[in-house]
């Protein structure tokens, strides 16, 4: 089972096309059953809306919205082959500066999406 549908992602989101969606959210899936330990995976598989405490629905959508701002992340790291970051811009001559992340990094930058998107839910332990 997925945790998000392009219904639910395109209703929030527009940076993803619906050709790259699939593989986005199969990388961002993966990343957060990495981080939770398979937390995640086990709650999704599990979870039932009829059955489902006001934080057990809390927790669903939380999964699902931080699935979604973890596609949006991917993307913009997979398209941006420099770098990431804005770093500088000088309006007299235009001039650019982009920051240089190293894949440590870019790992940092998808941990902390996680991180803060299921804090308070349980499935990220001590992340």
């Amino acid at each position: 089972m997925s945790y998000v549908t392009w219904e639910y992602y395109s209703s929030l989101f527009d940076k993803v096309s619906k050709n790259e969606f699939d593989k986005l959210a199969a990388q961002a899936e993966k990343r957060i059953d990495y981080l939770t330990h398979g937390r995640a995976g086990q709650f999704m598989s599990s979870y039932s809306a009829n059955h489902a405490t006001d934080f057990q629905k809390h927790v669903y959508e939380s999964v699902m919205f931080t699935t979604c701002g973890l596609i949006n992340k991917l993307y913009l790291q997979q398209s941006s082959s420099v770098g990431s970051g804005l770093s500088s811009v000088s309006n007299d001559g235009y001039s650019e500066s982009y920051t240089v992340t190293t894949e440590s990094e870019r790992q940092t930058e998808l941990d902390t999406v996680v991180r803060q998107g299921l804090s308070g839910t349980g499935l990220a332990g001590v992340l």
